[in-house]
């Protein structure tokens, strides 16, 4: 196989380079959050009303986000894992969403939204795990927690569904604090 000799400073004419295009950049607001500690505080008191649960009890299961926290890395990193994608964790992004997991290479949105399902999912199977386990209220308290701490991640699945059918290769790329969609054009 011949190889092309290039002089200094000129380009390959065979060499591809990918240029990237922002279409839609999610971040989490400070307004959304603010709602969602509305919703949180309503699902207190939905919890007090109809499970008699104490302030003790609604306290003691604020320990349930870390629980939320861990699956969340636990469902990234197998998903990373079997993908064969390198995991990273950022600190500066542990408030958002996404809560700091992250990889570095681009994702196709069918793999973004495999691992977005994956982490509701299981989410939703140890919420009903606790209820089983523990008490219902406890079960109540977690699943209103992964449900309300999901709307964004949720939202953002549906926001790039509509990308998915287009003809242009779009792609799914962490950054700081939220998600980009990109399409490359070479």
């Amino acid at each position: 196989m011949a190889e092309k000799k290039t002089k200094k400073g000129q380009a390959n004419k065979d060499a591809t380079i990918y240029s990237y295009t922002l279409h839609y950049r999610y971040r989490w607001g400070l307004p959304m959050i603010l709602l969602q500690l509305l919703m949180l505080v309503g699902l207190f008191v939905v919890a007090k009303q109809y499970f008699y649960a104490t302030s003790a009890t609604i306290l003691n299961s604020l320990g349930h986000l870390v629980i939320l926290w861990v699956l969340q890395g636990v469902s990234f990193f197998l998903y990373c894992y079997t993908s064969s994608l390198p995991f990273r964790w950022h600190i500066d992004a542990l408030l958002s969403p996404w809560g700091g997991w992250r990889t570095k290479n681009h994702l196709s949105i069918s793999d973004y939204q495999q691992m977005e399902w994956l982490f509701f999912c299981f989410g939703i199977g140890a919420g009903l795990l606790a209820a089983a386990w523990w008490q219902p209220v406890y079960g109540f308290l977690l699943l209103s927690f992964h449900l309300t701490l999901s709307i964004p991640r949720i939202v953002t699945i549906f926001r790039v569904q509509k990308w998915k059918q287009a003809r242009n290769h779009y792609i799914i790329k962490h950054e700081r604090q939220g998600v980009g969609l990109y399409s490359t054009s070479g």
